[in-house]
């Protein structure tokens, strides 16, 4: 089966994380290597990914190796961070955090990889318009292939016999009657 642009999309996290069985593992690396489009968003999103999850890690052993107490406004910015980008702060905080963002280029930058991140998933999902439980349909979809095949396989068999049988018993048949 071979994957498209939508269904590469949607299984670029279950690639990087590798949860994908190896026919379809597969397919996905042979359409990032045809497809230049879908290999940008993919080394786009794992770059991202990684930057996010490398952040994560250095303010996590920064937080263990360092014993100083955050300040108030570091601490409103961690706890806000995902609802400012949601857009569910209220005005109030909305502008606080803006100046935060404002006044620290390295907070900016993070900001808008995080935006990158959002806008990446949202189009992936908008232009999918996901079924309930897509990436299990795909993979259904993918084995009742294969299932196919086999069945196609096995019918050739059994025809096979059958063809040889009916030969072998008209052998039989014209050798009796000599």
């Amino acid at each position: 089966m071979k994957i498209n642009c939508e269904q590469f999309e949607l299984l670029m996290n279950y690639y990087l994380n590798n949860e994908l069985s190896t026919t379809i593992k597969s397919e996905f690396e042979k359409h990032m290597l045809e497809c230049e489009s879908c290999q940008k968003k993919f080394y786009t999103f794992k770059r991202i990914i990684t930057e996010l999850r490398d952040s994560y890690n250095k303010f996590s052993n920064y937080k263990k190796t360092h014993k100083k107490t955050y300040s108030q406004e570091q601490q409103s910015l961690n706890s806000n961070i995902s609802a400012y980008i949601d857009n569910e702060l209220d005005l109030k905080e909305n502008i606080k955090i803006k100046k935060m963002i404002i006044s620290k280029p390295d907070i900016r930058k993070k900001i808008e990889q995080m935006y990158q991140l959002k806008l990446l998933l949202k189009n992936s999902f908008l232009k999918t318009q996901p079924q309930k439980d897509y990436s299990k349909n795909l993979i259904k979809k993918i084995y009742s292939t294969e299932r196919r095949e086999m069945n196609k396989k096995v019918i050739f068999t059994i025809f096979s016999f059958l063809l040889l049988s009916i030969i072998w018993i008209i052998m039989l048949i014209s050798a009796i009657s000599i």
